[in-house]
């Protein structure tokens, strides 16, 4: 039997759909069926069954309060039936060693060695199937399932707001780091920039010096050049000291 999935829950109403009035789809027209011929083995709309009834008196016929009288959608026939493995083939057999429904591959692949594995029309004739505690079965995993899903929805939905709440505080932190390294680096350079200025004037203050002591140095050296071969006491003296 093919495996439970949310669309198949989900679209699990959807198999009346496959009722089609036959009339209809003779002429290429998808008309839901209210109503099924046992004796035409057809479906029919309500407007095609006027007619059927008319030429059909004795036909008798089944409207949808009656469905337990219809054949079996073919949507649901195939769900249960086709294999999980094999999904061309039909499950045939049960594997009384394993409790498992399979194909005949299956049972020549995987059950060759179980000691009992029965057609399932041999073991359906002794076997009783309460199909009444089946759907309540099913109902109740779907209502836990629902429950499980809506538990796991909130919890991502948990998850997502935690994560957005914790991204908003590092970029948060992050542009109050930026703010402190910017106020920080203004404050660097300002006091570099000061301590700089301060050398440069000392550094210029030396410079401007030794270029006036140069000068001077180079008058006084033109001076006692000019004044040594002529004699002037007082004058040298004077350079001298």
């Amino acid at each position: 039997m093919a495996a439970f999935s949310q669309s198949t829950i989900e679209k699990g109403n959807d198999w009346v759909q496959d009722f089609l009035c036959s009339a209809c789809e003779d002429e290429k027209l998808d008309e839901s069926a209210d109503f099924y011929c046992d004796s035409c083995e057809k479906f029919y709309c309500r407007k095609c069954i006027h007619m059927h009834g008319h030429l059909f008196k004795k036909h008798s016929t089944h409207g949808r309060s009656d469905m337990k009288k219809w054949p079996v959608v073919k949507k649901v026939e195939d769900f249960l039936l086709k294999c999980d493995v094999h999904k061309e083939e039909n499950l045939v057999r049960f594997c009384k060693d394993h409790s498992k429904l399979c194909c005949n591959t299956c049972a020549f692949h995987y059950h060759r060695q179980c000691k009992t594995v029965m057609l399932l029309s041999d073991l359906v004739k002794n076997t009783s199937t309460d199909l009444k505690q089946v759907s309540v079965t099913i109902q109740t995993t779907l209502a836990e399932l629902k429950k499980l899903q809506d538990n796991q929805e909130a919890s991502i939905k948990s998850v997502q707001s935690s994560y957005d709440e914790q991204l908003h505080k590092i970029q948060e932190s992050r542009q109050k780091i930026l703010a402190a390294l910017d106020m920080l680096e203004k404050k660097t350079l300002q006091e570099m920039k000061d301590t700089l200025t301060k050398l440069q004037a000392s550094l210029k203050s030396d410079v401007d010096k030794c270029i006036t002591f140069q000068k001077e140095l180079k008058q006084l050296g033109d001076a006692i050049y000019d004044i040594s071969d002529k004699s002037k006491q007082e004058l040298s003296f004077i350079a001298s000291i």
